[in-house]
């Protein structure tokens, strides 16, 4: 299922620097697959979209529970 933040992501609208290969895997799996593994969109869910780096990866699921923990705290 597509994301539902495909029309406002930096990442797959390729605002952020990704090597081709990567990014189609990476837009596959959590843009157009799971968006619920996507750190960005965890993120955006939990505390909100001020809260999402803009260059934050759909990967970096440690640093999204990193900050969904300190504004929880």
């Amino acid at each position: 299922m597509d994301c539902v933040q495909l029309g406002k992501c930096p990442f797959y609208n390729d605002k952020i620097p990704m090597d081709n290969g990567i990014g189609a895997v990476f837009k596959k799996k959590y843009c157009k697959g799971n968006q619920g593994l996507c750190a960005r969109y965890q993120v955006l869910t939990a505390v909100g979209q001020s809260y999402v780096p803009d260059s934050f990866y759909p990967n970096m699921v440690d640093i999204a529970k990193k900050i969904i923990e300190d504004v929880r705290s």
